[in-house]
């Protein structure tokens, strides 16, 4: 297992955490922990109450969590065992996961205008773990050996 799937595992189960933590703040009602103490990301309050907490009835922390198992499967996987399958699953769901991540900051920025400090940590998450799968992807061109 090189380092890049350390990261890429790593950064994905933190990202289940995160996200199982915002699904339970949403379907059980557990305590946000989020306020004006963490400043500018301090409005996860606000965030969460509005209409971009979810598609429908599916909050979007459940679209998380099962993102996120998806990056930890697929990266699990390709250090296991390889192949060019488990690869492809990895980079797909972290550059999917990347746009869409990149849309919600813009609509926290431009549209809600609050920050949630949990979901931009989500984020990074996915863009951790999308960088190892990348980096994964070009030793193997380089070394198709290392698939």
């Amino acid at each position: 297992m090189r380092r890049a799937h350390r990261v890429g595992i790593v950064a994905s189960l933190a990202g289940i955490g995160v996200s199982s933590y915002l699904l339970a703040v949403r379907v059980i009602g557990i305590t946000l922990l989020c306020g004006p103490a963490l400043g500018p990301f301090g409005g996860c309050a606000k965030v969460e109450a509005s209409v971009w907490s979810s598609i429908g009835p599916i909050p979007v922390a459940a679209i998380g969590v099962a993102g996120a198992l998806v990056l930890f499967a697929a990266s699990l996987l390709h250090a296991r065992q390889g192949g060019e399958q488990a690869l492809f699953v990895w980079l797909m769901a972290g550059v999917a996961g990347s746009v869409i991540e990149l849309g919600l900051i813009g609509v926290q920025a431009f549209v809600i205008g609050a920050w949630c400090g949990w979901c931009l940590i989500f984020g990074t998450t996915v863009f951790v773990s999308t960088a190892a799968a990348i980096k994964v992807a070009l030793t193997a061109t380089k070394d198709p050996a290392r698939r």
